[in-house]
């Protein structure tokens, strides 16, 4: 949804569908077609070059012709030259070199050159002189040059002092533009919006331009640009109501038993909230804090917006969910260890008693709570996998054991989860989180870092610090705050 778009002017246009453009060209009436195969004749017969002023009104189609009198007299033009620089005799033939030097040598068609930069800027005297001059070289004399205006009065100005340099023009100017048929508006809408998004179905796009009564606007652009503004609306409240608020929590998963390190970390009044400044404190010298010193606006901003939390998870609730939910290299150490295989309520009980369960219920107390002495077996059990090893993939499988005991644990306790995905970009953002689920109508995502021995203590400070500010980085990036 984020990528559709419906282009109202031609430049956007190009920008989307490139050479498919041509589908949607749609010939001007015939008396505007007529005026332009008429300037192609008296090209060759006068053997000089043209400057057309042209004019009407915004959204009408000037520029739209201009780039497309190949489209419409193929025998007579080659492809359209954009100009953008300065109209000078050395500018403009530059502008036309590259064009010659590309085509065939036996191409004796008549090269439109559109100067589409100076709306409302008419050409002054000198700069008169030098198309004058331009189109009566040996390069020009086989160019049309086409300068579009929306106001009559500027684009007949800018014809007469032209005719008093260079003498009276074969064909009346300034040319008036007459665009498509009110009949044609529909389909090139229509069309425009299915080759810009790649789909059949207008449906499923939200806006249909048979909804649209052409002769209630008085310009093509006008009808367009109606279009487009009601498909931005549309699509603006679909990613609304399909966008969810975003929390964020990091769960460090080692031997501690208790917070630790984590209470230092947090704001002492909410609880597993983290502190902005004590992450920063903590880890001045490392380049994750440096970068974030220099935005402390959007540390703050972050925080607040993802509701970003830190817990630890202790051995006492990760080895049974190990046991029962994890690979089998790892539930086959355990069972050798005596570790009971326990049911998907008794994990769901020891998750409840954690400080992570209880951010899941939202029934924490304001600080972090102290749980007694740890398990003669989760311990030595979680020392044994420390020993294995987390890198290398093998917390990815751990952190799928963790998600699908949080799973069971909301199922137990009657709450409202679903789209439960390890490792996967969420359907509304590009985060792929290391686990994320959909919790009471938000999107909760979970980021495990899992370490061996007693973790959460002073010397690890740095450590987790700089880990939670890259993960806020992370975040940061992928949701556009910072590039």
């Amino acid at each position: 949804m984020k990528e559709l778009v419906f282009p109202a002017r031609y430049e956007f246009l190009i920008e989307h569908v490139g050479s498919e453009v041509a589908r949607l060209v749609v010939a001007p009436p015939s008396g505007t077609l007529y005026s332009i195969e008429l300037a192609a004749q008296s090209i060759r017969a006068r053997g000089e070059g043209l400057f057309v002023p042209m004019y009407a009104l915004s959204g009408t189609g000037k520029t739209t012709l201009s780039s497309n009198l190949r489209t419409f007299l193929p025998s007579q033009f080659s492809a359209t030259v954009q100009h953008n620089g300065a109209v000078s005799f050395d500018e403009l033939k530059a502008a036309v070199v590259e064009a010659v030097r590309s085509r065939a040598a036996n191409d004796e068609r008549i090269i439109p050159l559109l100067v589409d930069h100076r709306e409302s800027a008419p050409a002054d005297t000198t700069e008169l002189a030098s198309i004058k001059r331009f189109l009566r070289d040996p390069l020009g004399r086989k160019v049309i040059l086409c300068w579009p205006e929306t106001s009559e009065e500027l684009a007949k100005s800018m014809s007469a002092d032209y005719e008093r340099i260079a003498g009276r023009p074969p064909i009346p100017l300034p040319l008036h533009v007459e665009g498509p048929h009110r009949d044609a508006w529909v389909p090139i809408a229509t069309n425009t919006l299915q080759l810009s998004n790649n789909v059949e179905s207008l449906e499923l796009l939200g806006v249909d331009p048979r909804d649209y009564a052409p002769k209630e606007f008085d310009t093509l652009g006008d009808y367009l640009r109606a279009i487009s503004d009601d498909f931005t609306r549309n699509r603006l409240d679909i990613l609304q109501r399909t966008r969810l608020p975003i929390r964020m929590a990091v769960v460090v998963v080692s031997a501690s038993t208790d917070p630790g390190v984590l209470m230092h970390l947090t704001n002492s009044s909410r609880f597993g909230f983290v502190d902005g400044n004590a992450l920063l404190a903590a880890t001045p010298a490392s380049v994750i804090g440096k970068w974030w010193a220099d935005r402390r606006g959007l540390l703050t901003q972050m925080i607040v917006q993802l509701d970003a939390r830190v817990f630890g998870l202790p051995p006492a609730v990760t080895i049974p969910i190990l046991r029962r939910f994890g690979p089998e290299d790892v539930k086959e150490p355990l069972e050798s260890l005596d570790v009971s295989n326990k049911g998907a309520a008794s994990i769901a009980r020891n998750i409840k008693r954690s400080d992570f369960g209880k951010y899941l219920l939202g029934t924490a107390k304001s600080t972090y709570e102290t749980r007694g002495t740890p398990s003669s077996v989760s311990s030595p059990a979680f020392d044994l996998l420390a020993e294995r090893g987390f890198t290398h993939g093998a917390d990815k499988e751990l952190n799928k054991a963790v998600l699908e005991a949080i799973k069971a644990f909301v199922e137990i306790n009657g709450m409202e989860a679903s789209e439960f995905k390890a490792e996967e970009k969420m359907s509304f953002t590009p985060l792929i989180p290391d686990t994320s689920f959909v919790l009471n109508n938000e999107a909760v995502c979970i980021e495990y870092t899992w370490r061996s021995g007693d973790y959460l203590t002073n010397k690890n400070r740095a450590a987790i610090a700089a880990y939670i500010l890259g993960k806020l980085q992370n975040y940061a990036r992928e949701l556009g705050y910072v590039e």
